[in-house]
């Protein structure tokens, strides 16, 4: 989908009529976007990782290169409820949502494209809602799975079974991603590296691939 997304943009971008209904920006690590970008514009990331998270902190759902967040928080009622934020340094694309429907109504291709991307979040998101009916340790693998599978993380090359879980998923956000306390994360993730299911070395947590 990556090589599609890039070709749509690419094609957008020859044909908008207006320069300020395309524009491409970077976003530093640690940003929170602005949701007021997202009232007339759809997010497109081409690089980097960024998550959605309440006002509490609990992390909702992760983004990462070419998904796309479509649904502006002003759509919901819910700007100040949610907020985005980049997880490492990033570039993205912000379109016109209006030019983009008008373009893509004699693109039968590009609509489809939206609408996978959008049901691809939508049901992402379900999923994530759901895991919070879990056990502790079952949702703590759970959402380890939902974020390796959301980010295509692939397996590590010297720890074979093991996939190496990025930096910027620390304990504090993973609890917060997970909903459970730092203490009960610490006792869980010694349990399950017991089982064999996560692996910790040199600071780094891995999940196992049967785990996936």
């Amino acid at each position: 989908m990556k090589n599609q997304t890039l070709a749509i943009l690419e094609d957008l971008i020859q044909n908008t009529p207006n320069s300020n209904w395309i524009t491409i920006e970077t976003v530093d690590k640690k940003t929170i976007i602005d949701n007021q970008k997202l009232y007339n514009d759809f997010l497109i990331i081409l690089d980097g990782t960024l998550h959605l998270e309440n006002k509490n902190s609990q992390i909702l759902h992760f983004f990462t290169n070419s998904h796309i967040i479509y649904h502006s928080p002003f759509d919901l009622g819910i700007e100040n409820q949610l907020r985005i934020i980049a997880n490492t340094d990033m570039e993205v694309a912000f379109v016109n949502r209006e030019f983009f429907l008008n373009f893509a109504a004699n693109k039968p291709s590009y609509m489809e494209w939206l609408l996978t991307a959008v049901l691809r979040n939508s049901s992402g998101l379900c999923f994530e809602l759901m895991k919070h009916d879990l056990p502790t340790e079952p949702r703590i693998t759970y959402t380890l799975q939902s974020f390796c599978d959301t980010l295509d993380l692939e397996v590590d090359d010297e720890e074979e079974e093991y996939v190496e879980i990025p930096s910027f998923l620390n304990k504090s956000k993973l609890a917060h991603y997970g909903n459970v306390s730092r203490k009960n994360l610490n006792e869980k993730l010694d349990i399950l590296e017991e089982k064999e299911e996560v692996k910790r070395a040199d600071n780094k947590l891995y999940i196992r691939v049967e785990s996936l």
